[in-house]
């Protein structure tokens, strides 16, 4: 789909573009406009509330809020009771080792088992090697979440690790060749506030073939190292945004769920003029001005990843 400029071009189209709102069971999400369902879409971690890394924006906190996931058993209990209560798919995610990687190969076969049990599997897998990539592809997973970082700088100051930029290209690499769906995820200001590395991780991302990329905006936990830290000033995530746009024109581009209260208005506002494909938990005065706009909007309870499919299926 061309991608459009602002969108004032949405009348010089034929048809009205179609914009995603993504509103999974994982948050519950209500007003006028939509009210999910709380049991559409799961989230567990495969390591309980252990993160090895814990970062300076989150420090765990994160982890407390998915239900513990750490052993097989827990896994497939998780699994059948989110299949009989009709939930469509999960968010596989986890607290990180100490070399940026979740640690997915001891639950492999839950993966798997999720899958059969009919549900779509999202996985956030941090880094990533061969094997696991390998492993995840034949689990039959349907997207793998990938944080991109473009600075050594915020690699060290934010998640502690001894790791570069180039690594986590390695990664999607990895995940390209074992011919796993990537998304790409990219935090403005990641670094305290600081842009540092969000343009240089949109070009390694350009570099790969991605069909999605999810950018959010730092928005620290409580309890964490950041957490006096405010957000990156506005207008500077707008022109990460653009550059985004610019850069990847094949790609979709979808705004996720985390970004600052005090300007989510305006962002998601930016986000729609600039012609993202989905929005996760959008305000209701965004959706009304999408369809002021003229935009066909439509909502669905899953990842904002898999905005995809959906989309598709309203611009045919």
């Amino acid at each position: 789909m061309k991608r459009l400029s602002c969108a004032r071009d949405l009348f010089m189209n034929e048809k009205p573009r179609a914009i995603g709102f993504a509103v999974s069971g994982i948050k519950h999400y209500e007003n006028d406009a939509y009210k999910n369902n709380p049991m559409s879409f799961g989230i567990l971690s495969v390591t309980g509330d252990w993160c090895g890394c814990r970062c300076a924006h989150c420090g765990g906190s994160l982890l407390k809020c998915m239900p513990d996931a750490g052993t097989a058993p827990k896994f497939i209990s998780y699994i059948d009771k989110a299949a009989k209560a009709g939930c469509l798919g999960v968010l596989v995610s986890g607290g990180s080792d100490v070399g940026g990687s979740v640690p997915l190969l001891p639950l492999i076969e839950g993966i798997a088992y999720a899958k059969k049990k009919g549900l779509k599997v999202v996985v956030h897998t941090g880094l990533v090697d061969l094997e696991t990539a390998g492993a995840l592809k034949a689990a039959n997973v349907d997207q793998v979440l990938i944080d991109v970082i473009g600075s050594k700088n915020t690699i060290s100051n934010v998640y502690g690790i001894d790791k570069t930029p180039e690594d986590f290209h390695q990664s999607m690499r990895y995940c390209g060749e074992a011919g796993l769906q990537i998304v790409p995820h990219i935090v403005i200001g990641l670094d305290f506030g600081r842009i540092d590395g969000e343009y240089h991780a949109i070009d390694l991302v350009a570099t790969e073939n991605i069909q999605n990329l999810v950018l959010v905006v730092l928005t620290p936990k409580r309890g964490s190292r950041m957490r006096d830290v405010p957000p990156p000033p506005l207008a500077d995530v707008i022109k990460v945004f653009r550059y985004a746009v610019d850069t990847l024109k094949d790609a979709r581009i979808n705004l996720g769920c985390t970004r600052p209260f005090s300007y989510s208005a305006d962002l998601e506002k930016a986000a729609v003029d600039l012609g993202f494909d989905a929005i996760a938990y959008p305000r209701e005065e965004t959706v009304r001005y999408a369809e002021g706009l003229g935009m066909e909007i439509f909502f669905f309870e899953e990842c904002c990843g898999l905005a995809g499919s959906h989309r598709d299926r309203h611009n045919n």
